[in-house]
């Protein structure tokens, strides 16, 4: 994230915890993410992984089931225990990504979808996580650029003046957060339709992206708010547009 103000993790933690139960059910864009990050692992024979940001560790079990060494790590706790409780992992770790307290060199695979953007500092992250990476391993991430939820953005530019969407770094700003290693990077837009508003924020609520960083005082959405913004949304052929940016990278040593 791009901001003078300190990411708080603990309200990040408590967003993504009430997301915990149904986040699988709307976890659309993190499954294509997910699944693009995994394509760029499979030349990749490393046995130990950390899943950092795991979420309900739906990946970690995809790790799992290659017969990889799996240790999933999360903000969230409820996170963590749907994980648990569906035994996708091997070992379970409530940690934070920029300051967790994994053995130096002892993982060879690093996998990160769509957590990063939640650091206050990309670059503290990358060095963390290449800390515990061993000389032959890999850094495997996704994360979201500037364009994300640029609709929503659009959106209510012309109701408040609420920041209602957190910043993003540009792909420019990723790449250098990650100076230093041997780098490779791709960059994805993604624009999901929904058939209507109310379907297109319970998917934002419902795997936790609904937390913004600063002001909490916007008050609720009401109907008449919800009409304001169905008149002024970005729509195509009747579907209200959603835009994810995503960049995906491997990070390795050299």
């Amino acid at each position: 994230m791009l901001s003078s103000v300190k990411t708080d993790k603990q309200r990040i933690a408590q967003t993504f915890s009430k997301a915990a139960i149904h986040y699988d059910n709307h976890a659309n864009i993190q499954r294509y993410s997910g699944n693009k990050l995994m394509d760029l692992t499979r030349h990749d024979s490393g046995n130990i992984v950390l899943d950092a940001g795991c979420g309900t560790g739906y990946f970690s079990q995809k790790w799992k089931q290659q017969g990889k060494f799996v240790i999933a790590l999360d903000l969230s706790h409820s996170m963590l225990q749907v994980a648990k409780q569906q035994q996708r992992a091997h070992g379970y770790l409530q940690s934070d990504i920029e300051h967790c307290a994994i053995t130096p060199q002892s993982v060879d695979i690093v996998f990160s979808n769509l957590a990063m953007q939640w650091c206050d500092d990309l670059s503290v992250a990358v060095k963390t996580l290449m800390n515990t990476v061993n000389v032959k391993g890999s850094l495997y991430f996704s994360t979201l650029a500037t364009s994300t939820l640029q609709e929503v953005r659009d959106a209510w530019q012309s109701l408040d003046k609420h920041e209602h969407v957190n910043p993003f770094l540009s792909p420019q700003d990723i790449e250098k957060a990650c100076a230093g290693f041997h780098c490779q990077f791709s960059t994805e837009t993604v624009t999901e339709q929904y058939d209507s508003l109310h379907a297109l924020f319970a998917s934002l609520k419902g795997v936790g992206a609904n937390f913004v960083q600063g002001d909490r005082q916007k008050g609720l959405m009401t109907r008449q708010k919800l009409h304001a913004l169905e008149n002024v949304w970005k729509t195509e052929s009747g579907k209200y547009l959603l835009t994810y940016q995503i960049v995906i990278g491997k990070i390795s040593h050299g």
